[in-house]
Parts: C-alpha cells; structure tokens; sequence
C-alpha cells in the first residue's frame, strides 16, 4: 500500500493516519476517481481526506486507521523528549523572578 500520491491533488494530509488513509484509497478506488471526488467536494467542504472517503462511499478499514505500536512508541519517544527538554529549560516553579 504504497501509492504515489501526487501534490497537485491538494488533499489535507496532517499526519501519518491520513497518509495511510489517502495511499488506501488510491490503492482501492485509484487515483482518478480519488481525483474527481476531491473536485466534487460541495461549496466549502475541506479536502480532508476523510471528506474524500465520505464522496466514495468508503470506509476505511481498522488497519488503515489504527496507528501500528511502532510508530506509536516513536511518537511518544519523540513527546517524552520533547517534555523532558522544556522540564529542564523552564524555571522552578518556586524561584521567583525578578
């Protein structure tokens, strides 16, 4: 599942979830029609590509939704040092500035 999903079809792709989710529905539908439903979206509707999936009528399997446990402990790795890093940047909550 492994599409090449092309920037000129100027779909909202926020994360990996929507990665995984656009690359299914390219891989199912193809991306024609993919294409032409993002054109068909109604007056203001953002091009998410839930919104797509909703113009084709397709559900998007557990598979494709559900983050797998590797990239979910690599993202709470990446949050863990992030936290630590403004923890150690950020003043004790018991000194007081001046």
């Amino acid at each position: 599942m492994e599409a090449t999903i092309p920037d000129s079809l100027d779909v909202i792709v926020a994360n990996e979830r929507d990665r995984r989710s656009l690359a299914y529905l390219v891989d199912t539908c193809r991306l024609q029609r993919v294409a032409k439903a993002r054109q068909a979206l109604p007056g203001r509707t953002r091009p998410y590509v839930s919104n797509i999936a909703r113009m084709l009528g397709v559900t998007l399997p557990e598979a494709v939704v559900i983050t797998p446990r590797a990239e979910g402990r690599r993202h709470l790795s990446e949050i863990k040092k992030f936290l630590t890093a403004r923890a150690i940047a950020a003043p004790a909550p018991h000194e007081r500035r001046n």
